[in-house]
């Protein structure tokens, strides 16, 4: 019967695992495979890997044992076409059959291509002329009795398809890049394709393209089946390509498990990481068919205890559909018998187990087995146990692993530093010492060439002058040759013309014989090549005509096949509707399980994460509040505030950061005050002398300067009696001058001027005569201003007067003088106002 297709939606792993299972049969006695490989296309440009491939996949296959390899590397249409029919006859009788293609592919109005290297492909309509309808390759393989295997890597982004006119009708359905999809008419077929049907390929950047880099990996696996290889190339390729590219197969195998290396006759040991993806594949499926599948491929070990238990498991749930992937048909399987339910188990029990069957935790499986110890499924029940606590125990040591690792890497990384940094000393020593060196040496050489360079000069002033004497001789030398040499050269001028008039003649002679032997030996070759080319064209036309009708032959053929075939897929797709809502059912909980084990997974990875960073965090502040509790302890004093910045620079608690900044301010705030208390501080000079303004012993400008507050205050300790010469001004000082509340220092007049009251007047002198007295009036009158000056010149140059008491005006008659500066005088409130005297 023909087999239903698999569907371009489906994933090759749902491909593979819903081809039929049966036991094994067995080894093929015979293997033949024909590998093609073309890069070097004439059109376009060339492609690197695919004759590299093909050696390489040619060499796998000789290697594996294959009866006959047969290697076509770039080749054209009619060798490809040679090739295709020597292999049908190879492959006729053959038990296993593989063709392997690399280069380019295209698919034009539904029909796939493989392009030969000679191909121009200027209009889609050269196409059934210039390249290999794939139909044909897969056609080559027929004759194998147990597996036609066709892999085709040829998915590559096509230049073609860029350059291609578009005039046939059956064109304008589409021209794709890759393959489209195919239908194998033939049973026990299976083709790969490097990518799924629409899509393009990568010819990667390596040795080989990543398809053909599985293939060389997992094909030649002894005993592997070969859907469970083509499993594994699919995965790998997925990896390799970041999810870019997925590879497919189409088609079905009748039963069987289907190898193309034989297993070895001692079994050799399988990493387990093979054995547990080959479990996951099948796990995907679940029927009981594909399970012994596994068992023929690994027969011992945990994974085929397991397997062995999904086999009772399968015998022992009710009747239902087998479970597999949505939307894929059983292709090669006939209706499958409902198992029955094992009398051992009643139905309370099969409920209970249908409940907790599924369940990540091992309590719930515990219970069960608490439950009904004497069941069957209690032995699932318990080996799914051994399975979730092996896989807990794998994540921990994993988890451990990567923690040591981690450690390890730190202490390495650590040391590597310290290495480097004592190694980049010793180099920078070394360096220091070759610069050293180098500079002693260079100022040696600096005074060798300075000694060279003056001896040289030497020299080359020496040689100027006997150059210069020597090119006059040669100039009047050569002067004398050239005059000789324009008679010579005029001689033979005119022999050379008249030689040159003879050889003329000659050579005209000469050419017009050849010009007329040349013309006559190409006729000849263009008649020759003439007739060559039309018996070439009549053999290529008759080729094509022979291509043409077995293409239409095939096609006809194939057009029946797809009849029937759809036929039958319609009956299939009726009878396999209630299957797929049962195996959709299935599929959807296995999936909620896993994402709900999953979940938990994730997140008790995230909380033993967060604890771990809660703890680490923890810690460092911990570490940080000791020093910072130190600096607080050290105070303000010395390095502390210098402290406590670098401290808060480098501070990484966050419910430190306020209290560093507050301690800060205090430090600051400290600093600041106990700068302010420091004896003659700028502080403290502007409190002082605005107390010595008040109480009258300083009579400047509040400028904070040093000198004048000394003297100031020199000035009111004398007067307190305490004598002092540069008396500190401290902070007692400025409360001792705060503590009185009227002026202390006295109003010091001029010489010649005497207190009363608060006001200098000038002294009493004896009357003049009047005459005299008037005249010398006019003479004071005229010279008032200069003695005005010279008084006050006498004022600066005389010290001020001690203190002293007011002095009794002796007679009533006495005119007081103009003062020469204002007098401060406290008033009540503690403030001063400026007094004029009344002059003569």
């Amino acid at each position: 019967m023909i087999r239903r297709l698999f569907p371009a939606a489906a994933t090759i792993g749902a491909a593979i695992f819903a081809m039929a299972f049966a036991s094994d049969a067995a080894w093929a006695d015979k293997r033949v495979a024909l590998i093609v490989g073309n890069s070097s296309y004439q059109a376009v440009p060339q492609l690197p890997n695919p004759s590299r491939d093909a050696n390489a996949v040619a060499k796998m296959f000789k290697d594996a044992g294959f009866d006959s390899v047969e290697l076509q590397l770039d080749v054209g249409n009619l060798e490809f076409k040679r090739a295709i029919r020597r292999f049908e006859t190879t492959a006729d009788q053959a038990d296993i059959a593989v063709v392997y293609y690399a280069g380019h592919g295209l698919e034009i109005g539904g029909t796939n291509y493989l392009i030969p290297t000679d191909a121009r492909l200027a209009s889609d309509r050269d196409a059934d002329d210039e390249a290999i309808p794939l139909e044909r390759l897969v056609s080559s393989a027929d004759g194998a009795k147990r597996l036609r295997l066709v892999i085709l890597d040829a998915c590559r982004d096509n230049p073609f398809v860029r350059t291609m006119r578009r005039e046939s009708k059956v064109a304008s359905r589409g021209v794709s890049g890759g393959l489209g999809r195919v239908e194998p008419t033939s049973t026990d077929t299976l083709i790969a394709y490097a990518a799924k049907a629409g899509s393009t390929a990568d010819d990667g950047d390596g040795q080989h393209s990543p398809f053909t880099t599985a293939i060389l990996k997992n094909l030649p696996v002894p005993g592997l089946d070969v859907r469970l290889a083509f499993g594994r190339v699919r995965d790998e390729v997925l990896k390799t390509t970041a999810n870019r590219q997925e590879p497919f197969v189409y088609g079905s195998l009748g039963g069987g498990n289907v190898s193309l290396v034989p297993a070895p006759a001692v079994p050799q040991e399988v990493p387990v990481t093979e054995v547990k993806s080959d479990y996951e594949l099948v796990q995907k499926i679940g029927t009981q068919r594909a399970w012994e599948v596994f068992l023929g491929t690994h027969p011992t070990g945990f994974y085929a205890e397991l397997a062995k238990a999904q086999i009772e498991r399968i015998k022992t749930q009710p009747v239902n559909p087998p479970p597999g992937p949505p939307n894929v048909v059983l292709a090669a399987l006939p209706p499958q018998q409902a198992p029955s339910v094992s009398r051992d188990a009643s139905s309370k029990e099969a409920i209970e187990w249908d409940r907790v069957k599924d369940a990540t935790d091992p309590a719930a499986l515990q219970k069960f087995i608490k439950r009904f110890p004497d069941s069957p499924l209690a032995a699932n029940a318990q080996q799914k146990i051994d399975v979730l606590k092996k896989a807990a125990q794998e994540r921990e040591d994993q988890a451990r692993a990567a923690r040591e690792a981690a450690q390890k890497a730190a202490e390495e990384a650590r040391r590597k530093a310290e290495q480097e940094k004592a190694e980049q000393a010793a180099q920078k020593k070394r360096e220091d010492d070759e610069r050293r060196a180098r500079e002693a040496e260079a100022a040696e050489k600096a005074k060798a060439a300075a000694a060279q360079l003056a001896a040289q000069k030497k020299r080359e002033e020496e040689e100027k002058h006997a150059a210069a004497a020597e090119a006059v001789r040669q100039a009047k030398e050569a002067e004398a040759a050239r005059k000789a040499q324009e008679a010579k050269d005029k001689a033979e001028q005119a022999e050379r013309e008249k030689a040159a008039a003879e050889a003329a003649a000659a050579r005209a002679a000469a050419e017009k014989q050849a010009s007329a032997a040349e013309a006559a030996r190409q006729a000849k070759e263009a008649e020759a090549a003439r007739k060559a080319q039309e018996a070439k064209d009549k053999a290529e036309q008759a080729e094509r005509e022979k291509a043409a009708a077995e293409a239409a032959t095939a096609r006809a053929a194939a057009e029946k096949q797809a009849k029937e075939a759809e036929a039958a897929r319609k009956a299939q797709e009726a009878k396999e509707k209630a299957e797929r809502a049962e195996r959709e059912k299935a599929a959807a909980e296995a999936a909620a399980a896993r994402a709900a084990a999953e979940k938990q997974a994730k997140e008790a990875e995230a909380a033993r994460k967060q604890a771990e960073l809660a703890a680490a965090k923890e810690a460092a502040c911990k570490d940080e509040q000791g020093r910072f509790d130190a600096i607080l302890a050290r105070g303000s004093e010395g390095s502390g505030i210098n402290d406590l910045k670098g401290f808060s620079k480098t501070v990484t608690c966050g419910r430190l950061g306020p209290a560093v900044i507050a301690a800060l301010d205090r430090f600051n705030a400290e600093a600041t005050t106990r700068a302010a208390n420091e004896p003659n501080s700028p502080q403290l000079l502007r409190s002082a002398q605005g107390e010595l303004i008040r109480l009258g012993c300083f009579t400047g400008k509040a400028d904070g300067a040093l000198a004048s507050t000394q003297a100031a205050l020199s000035r009111y300790l004398s007067i307190e009696g305490q004598r002092s010469a540069n008396p500190a001004v401290t902070k007692d000082a400025v409360a001792e001058l705060t503590k009185h509340a009227t002026r202390v220092c006295p109003i010091e007049c001029k010489s010649g001027e005497t207190l009363k009251g608060d006001t200098c007047v000038a002294d009493q002198k004896p009357a003049a005569p009047p005459a005299a007295a008037s005249r010398k009036h006019d003479e004071n009158e005229d010279n008032v201003p200069s003695r005005r000056k010279h008084a006050s010149r006498e004022a600066e140059r005389e010290p001020p007067p001690r203190r002293q008491k007011p002095a009794q005006v002796e007679a009533p008659q006495v005119r007081q003088q103009a003062l020469a500066r204002p007098s401060i005088v406290p008033s009540a409130g503690g403030g001063a106002h400026t007094m004029i005297g009344v002059g003569f």
